[in-house]
């Protein structure tokens, strides 16, 4: 067998690497320079015309915003409905107790000893005061209670009456009594957390705020102011060291519903203005608590300096049988 010389083997050598190099090196090599930078090389008419094709910016797809602090929002406040409707029937519960029992002793009124005629004598004087004086056309009372003395007030059955009452017993009872009254209306309604859904005039808050806590004190005047009514009708303890106000230290404390403290409107966390008149609670003006009953216009809470409101000592005795006003105050310090 002829074997083949070593040149004629070399040169064939020579030819296959030149088609290896031709067919594929070269082809990839101009293939990979396609992704080199475009700093590295100008750019060729093909990648100029694929250029064209490319977006500047990135392509937006549609996202829906997600308002996180308005959902929590919305999830805080139904939370707070929720909570308000169960202390609600606490409430309604605590009170329900106190009126089926006579807990408080009240006698000819299941309100309480501070309902009845011979002690509020001088409230209706002031009621029928603001009811003439500022020509008054609808009272919402909040709580009524069995509304013992209301009518009595002068210019009673020429207002219309609206009251409200957490204790459903209560607004039974004084539906059928006074079915009769064209003029009066009642509503199971808890004033601390019920939006008020009437317009009045003048409101009566006597003897609520004071069995509930503070936070929820300061919540039922709020709720209250907000009806849109003008006036409000309520009372204070002032005096320390007899009756019902032992010290200071019982003055506007914090307790359960139920419960009672003496309470002082022009303090915290309340802190009241001067009322437009006043005058003393109790038989003949006189009480062994030192409670008072003002008059105020709306808005009335944190519109006051917080510093506690003593009766001047020359109005002392004349704040027992005459409604006093705040400009009788005035001259009384001058």
């Amino acid at each position: 067998m002829a074997r083949i010389s070593r040149p004629r083997c070399q040169a064939k050598r020579v030819c296959v690497v030149l088609v290896v190099l031709v067919t594929v090196f070269f082809p990839l090599l101009s293939f990979l320079s396609t992704f080199t930078s475009e700093g590295s090389r100008p750019l060729t008419d093909r990648h100029l015309q694929a250029k064209k094709f490319q977006r500047s910016d990135p392509v937006q797809f549609p996202v829906k915003a997600c308002d996180c602090k308005s959902e929590r929002n919305a999830r805080q406040a139904e939370a707070e409905r929720v909570i308000q409707s169960l202390e609600t029937e606490e409430r309604s519960k605590a009170f329900e107790k106190i009126f089926t029992t006579d807990f408080w002793g009240g006698g000819e009124s299941r309100s309480g000893p501070g309902s009845r005629i011979d002690y509020t004598g001088n409230v209706r004087l002031l009621v029928a005061h603001a009811l003439k004086d500022y020509r008054v056309q609808h009272v919402l009372d909040a709580p009524c209670g069995d509304v013992n003395w209301q009518p009595l007030i002068e210019g009673f059955n020429s207002t219309r009456y609206t009251g409200y009452d957490i204790v459903p017993q209560i607004i039974q009872k004084n539906t059928e009594r006074f079915k009769d009254f064209p003029n009066v209306d009642f509503a199971r309604v808890d004033f601390v957390n019920t939006p008020i859904t009437v317009n009045p005039d003048l409101i009566i808050c006597r003897d609520g705020i004071q069995h509930n806590s503070l936070k929820d004190g300061v919540r039922g005047f709020v709720n209250l102011e907000a009806s849109g009514a003008k006036y409000l009708v309520t009372n204070w303890h002032t005096e320390t060291g007899r009756g019902f106000v032992q010290d200071d230290n019982a003055i506007n404390r914090d307790i359960k519903f139920g419960d009672a403290y003496p309470i002082n409107v022009f303090t915290n966390p309340f802190n009241f203005s001067m009322p437009e008149y006043f005058i003393s609670e109790g038989v003949n003006g006189i009480n062994q608590d030192g409670k008072l009953v003002g008059i105020w216009k709306l808005p009335a809470l944190w519109k006051g300096d917080g510093k506690r409101f003593n009766v001047p000592p020359s109005l002392s005795s004349r704040v027992r049988g005459e409604i006093i006003s705040k400009s009788d105050v005035k001259t009384a310090l001058a």
